[in-house]
């Protein structure tokens, strides 16, 4: 008994020493093997702007032409609305390749509208919702203000839009407040400065804005939804006083509703009924970042939103469709509101499936009949919304005035 417990001892002290041994070896080879510094993989290559392929007509040059003359019509005023214009990225992303800093860099202030001024030039004003702040200053970036998207273009990108042939802007939306009050403050004090008009109610100031031509006097007022359920007797107010001022068409631009939602939702609607119950002969929505359809309330038409145009707050593309929609307001010989009229022109956001370039243009084809179904999937009965004609658009039936 007692040789088999020795021989199994020294059975247990050899496995012992060769562990160690093994180990010894093994560190040993570790501290021989001399570490090499593999260099990163470079990271993929980030396209510049790509020039997208020029049909050889340039589409929906026909402007007011385009629809039809109404019952009796005298003239037409032809207004363009585009969707969410957003010329600044987030704070930590200026200068980076991918954001629009780049591309204006590289093009100048003229690139962002470069395929769709043809159309812009064409109508009587060209309204867009500007959703970023303009300031060369960080100022009023805090704790108070900071979250996950504070959008900042540079005071000079204003020339963005002056280039571009847009004429007036609404602020009242959620970005306007990224920068708190310094922010708004520069940001009008920019407008104010420009070729451009500008209205919007908001929690930091706000203004309506009226256009006149040929006789005919339109007032724009804009508000979002957390602040017009506040502020009801300055919201009535206000169209009461475009009202005063002989305004014979008051259009209203709301904000709200849920992002990347295909459908706009109860409290758009709800939005909308208030806006009309004031005085709103048309209601024109953004926000959703999306195509939304439309419906008539209360014999008003409610466009529910755009979607996006020039939108610098991200550096890919979520959804490639949006629309340039033109209003024509007609009116009789003694400047008359009789009605108004859409047509939906389908543009892309991009060129690529997925990477931002911040230059939309127009589409025909299938792309274009794929845009306007964005729209179709939220329009019910009784207003569904007409298809698209090839070269003119997705053109709406007429809406007669509000008796």
């Amino acid at each position: 008994m007692r040789k088999r417990l020795c021989v199994w001892i020294a059975l247990m002290m050899a496995m012992c020493t060769a562990n160690c041994a093994f180990a010894d070896g093994f560190r040993f080879r570790l501290e021989q093997i001399p570490f090499v510094a593999t260099a990163e993989p470079d990271p993929t290559p980030v396209p510049g702007p790509t020039e997208p392929p020029v049909p050889e007509v340039q589409p929906y040059l026909d402007g007011v032409s385009a629809f039809p003359k109404e019952a009796g019509e005298a003239r037409k005023v032809l207004l363009s609305f585009l969707g969410d214009c957003t010329l600044g990225c987030n704070e930590i992303d200026h200068g980076k390749k991918k954001s629009i800093d780049y591309y204006v860099e590289q093009y100048g202030y003229g690139y962002c509208f470069d395929r769709v001024k043809s159309i812009l030039e064409l109508d009587d004003l060209t309204v867009a919702n500007l959703e970023c702040v303009l300031s060369d200053s960080m100022d009023g970036l805090d704790k108070t203000t900071r979250k996950v998207y504070n959008f900042r273009a540079y005071e000079s990108y204003v020339s963005i839009l002056e280039q571009g042939s847009v004429e007036a802007v609404t602020i009242a939306n959620n970005h306007i407040g990224d920068y708190g009050q310094p922010g708004f403050d520069a940001t009008c004090r920019v407008l104010d400065g420009s070729a451009l008009n500008w209205f919007g109610s908001t929690d930091f100031g706000g203004q309506y804005f009226v256009f006149e031509t040929e006789g005919v006097k339109i007032g724009f007022m804009g508000s979002y939804y957390q602040y017009y359920w506040q502020h009801e007797e300055e919201m009535l107010a206000m169209f009461n006083e475009m009202r005063e001022k002989g305004c014979q068409v008051i259009i209203a631009v709301m904000h709200g509703g849920v992002e990347y939602d295909k459908r706009h939702d109860r409290n758009q609607s709800k939005m909308a009924r208030k806006l009309i119950q004031w005085g709103a002969d048309v209601v024109v929505g953004h926000h959703p970042h999306v195509l939304q359809g439309y419906e008539i309330l209360e014999g008003v038409p409610v466009y529910y939103s755009i979607g996006n145009f020039v939108f610098a707050g991200n550096f890919n593309i979520r959804t490639p469709y949006t629309v340039i929609m033109q209003l024509a307001l007609s009116f009789d010989e003694e400047n008359r509101y009789l009605g108004c009229r859409a047509n939906m022109i389908p543009c892309r956001l991009s060129t690529h499936e997925e990477i931002n370039y911040y230059q939309p243009y127009p589409v025909t084809g299938v792309d274009a009949v794929r845009a306007i179904k964005k729209m179709q999937y939220d329009a019910k009965q009784p207003y569904p919304l007409l298809d698209y004609i090839e070269n003119i658009g997705a053109m709406q039936d007429f809406v007669p005035a509000r008796e």
